[in-house]
């Protein structure tokens, strides 16, 4: 049996924007708070087209590597895990930035990843010690290392919204940071 298509947040009808589109669109929620979304059909490929959204986008800050890395690993569970991948499927990249109001309240970047459900109930804890060997499953323990907080929301039935967190912590002046 194949599965249902699903349709992209925030696009009608399940279209998605051009891959040639750097954004889908720019949402300010509050002064300085900006949002970026953009959905990408479920292919392979579009995995890499991700990553270089995000570069794109965060080019410049202390996280963009890190950034980078993770829309790779959540792109890639995506695809790998839920169906994003089936006919018709998709995963959505949003891109939050939020500014910070000094010290105690760094600026932040949050990275999410929309799937289409499917697949099981994303694990940010690691592989037990029985399966230490195994050549797959640390992507989501890696996300979580590098990130400041991680989580999901959502289930098989209904999709996942998997983010990471990034707190941007005051550099030195004339750095370009935030």
């Amino acid at each position: 049996m194949a599965a249902e298509p699903c349709a992209p947040p925030d696009c009608p009808d399940g279209e998605h924007p051009g891959p040639a589109s750097p954004g889908a669109h720019i949402e300010p929620r509050t002064a300085g708070h900006l949002v970026w979304h953009r959905a990408f059909p479920g292919t392979p490929d579009q995995a890499a087209r991700a990553r270089a959204f995000v570069r794109f986008l965060l080019s410049g800050l202390p996280c963009a590597d890190e950034a980078e890395l993770i829309v790779s690993e959540l792109a890639g569970n995506a695809l790998r895990h839920t169906r994003s991948a089936a006919e018709g499927g998709w995963f959505a990249v949003e891109v939050t930035l939020t500014p910070g109001s000094g010290p105690d309240d760094p600026a932040t970047v949050v990275i999410t990843v929309d799937d289409c459900g499917g697949g099981g109930v994303p694990s940010f804890t690691g592989r037990s010690p029985v399966e230490a060997f195994a050549e797959s499953g640390r992507g989501l323990a890696t996300v979580a290392a590098l990130a400041a907080r991680t989580g999901y929301h959502g289930s098989p039935a209904t999709g996942h919204r998997v983010w990471a967190v990034f707190a941007l912590r005051a550099a030195r002046a004339g750095s370009g940071a935030i």
